[in-house]
């Protein structure tokens, strides 16, 4: 399964998106989807160089092909306040979905899973639920709900 209760963490109160993406990393080594967190966070924050990965709708979607990630993932984090993800837009975000890939399956399985989620998310009740949800059961039967 791409989604896990256990890559999830609900009630985010850092509003600094390294920390986060930091703290997802984290529990993909520990559900042992990442045998390297530096490595792994490296290419995660390689790609926020690049360009912001805030999509708009309080969004945002960090990501990384790495040798490092064992199996695909997806780690979700909530917070209960927007907040600036970015400071090159004025992008906030209170939903963010960490997505890795292995690196040798990274083209076909990256772009199906970030498919997956965008128009997923395009839905406003989705978006609504994935806010509201106060446990990470119901968060994983929304994302079974968008194909993931």
């Amino acid at each position: 399964m791409i989604i896990h209760e256990s890559l999830m963490e609900l009630n985010v109160t850092s509003k600094n998106k390294e920390e986060i993406i930091k703290t997802l990393a984290r529990k993909a080594v520990e559900l042992g989807r990442v045998n390297d967190v530096a490595g792994f966070l490296q290419a995660v924050l390689a790609r926020e160089e690049l360009f912001s990965t805030a999509i708009g709708y309080g969004i945002a979607i960090p990501h990384g092909k790495s040798s490092y990630v064992q199996e695909p993932f997806i780690a979700f984090a909530k917070s209960q306040e927007a907040f600036s993800w970015d400071s090159r837009t004025d992008q906030e975000v209170r939903l963010i979905f960490l997505i890795g890939v292995p690196e040798e399956k990274a083209n076909d399985l990256h772009l199906k899973i970030l498919a997956n989620i965008s128009r997923g998310l395009m839905n406003d009740s989705y978006r609504e639920r994935l806010v509201q949800a106060i446990s990470a059961a119901e968060i994983v039967a929304i994302f079974a709900e968008m194909g993931l």
